[in-house]
């Protein structure tokens, strides 16, 4: 399992057994996640034309992984280029740190697990792109 010493937008690699009778796969990362993972979530049954996420989070951290099928996840932080990640195995996952937009795009068939560092809170969530941007700009909630 990788471990990081800064939280910054990166994959990882799960921890896994393989073997003949299937493969097992895990996130165990208290460097990452102090207290714990306090939510998780999946999404699956998006269609082709449709993404997903189209936020971004003051406080909150998340891991994804695609336990299905392949997801591609296009990331911006203020004042960087947008970076495009392909999840396509349930060994790989992103860790997404606050204060990234986050925008999915899923292949048939896919589902998308997150995994998050804190309780669902409306508060939390960045939902106006232009609000985002101002970001970069030095405004700050």
């Amino acid at each position: 399992m990788t471990t990081l010493i800064k939280k910054e937008l990166t994959l990882i690699t799960l921890g896994g057994q393989k073997s003949p009778h299937g493969n097992l796969f895990y996130w165990e990362n208290k460097e990452l996640f102090p207290f714990g993972i306090q939510r998780c979530f999946w999404i699956n049954e998006v269609s082709g034309d449709n993404s997903r996420g189209n936020h971004a989070h003051w406080e909150e951290s998340q891991v994804l992984v695609a336990v299905h099928g392949s997801v591609e996840v296009l990331v911006h932080e203020p004042g960087e280029a947008k970076r495009k990640f392909t999840l396509d195995h349930p060994e790989k996952g992103l860790f997404v740190p606050p204060l990234h937009w986050v925008e999915t795009r899923f292949e048939e068939g896919a589902v998308l697990l997150g995994l998050s560092d804190r309780e669902f809170s409306e508060q939390d969530y960045i939902r106006d792109i232009q609000d985002f941007e101002n970001l970069q700009k030095g405004n700050h909630r």
